[in-house]
């Protein structure tokens, strides 16, 4: 199969694209039909704070950019890319349309992986990566509390037994 021939006036933006999938560590496609400029405004704002960017472009060039056989894209689409971390800028998507009517997840990619609509939704419902810090070290620490916690207890009751026998025998 030969390569699809980009249209000169086009490549800088397939260029553009690769760019940002290169720097990118996952990438959401939308369908962001429905939203008011505003809301869009709003929604771009929320991505760009999340530390992803959002881009509308042509399926066709997303598709000549990210060289992955089997993508499908259909219809209107928006592409979030996550640059700083791989769930940031998604998760804003996800919080953005529990508020907002409009934009819903139609596809995802993780690497070279293509992820399913469901995919890419479960790793938005995915907590944000301070609070998976503050759940690790919780269960690391646990262990390690409950050991001090017990050989505190086993000192304190030798302690206490010891100066419950020096009172019955009168000593002080």
């Amino acid at each position: 199969m030969t390569p699809k021939k980009v249209n000169p006036q086009k490549a800088s933006a397939v260029s553009s694209l690769k760019d940002l999938l290169s720097q990118a560590k996952s990438v959401a496609v939308v369908d962001y039909q429905g939203l008011k400029v505003s809301q869009a405004t709003s929604l771009r704002r929320s991505i760009k704070q999340a530390g992803g960017q959002y881009l509308v472009a042509k399926n066709t060039l997303f598709k000549l950019a990210a060289n992955l056989p089997g993508l499908k894209l259909d219809g209107i689409s928006g592409f979030v890319f996550s640059i700083a971390d791989e769930i940031s800028a998604i998760k804003a998507v996800a919080d953005f349309a529990k508020k907002n009517p409009g934009p819903t997840f139609k596809l995802g990619l993780l690497g070279t992986q293509v992820l399913s609509r469901e995919e890419i939704t479960s790793l938005a419902a995915l907590p944000d990566r301070p609070a998976l810090a503050g759940k690790l070290v919780g269960s690391l620490s646990s262990p390690l509390f409950k050991l001090a916690y017990n050989l505190n207890w086993l000192t304190g009751q030798l302690v206490r037994t010891l100066d419950a026998v020096a009172k019955s025998k009168g000593v002080n």
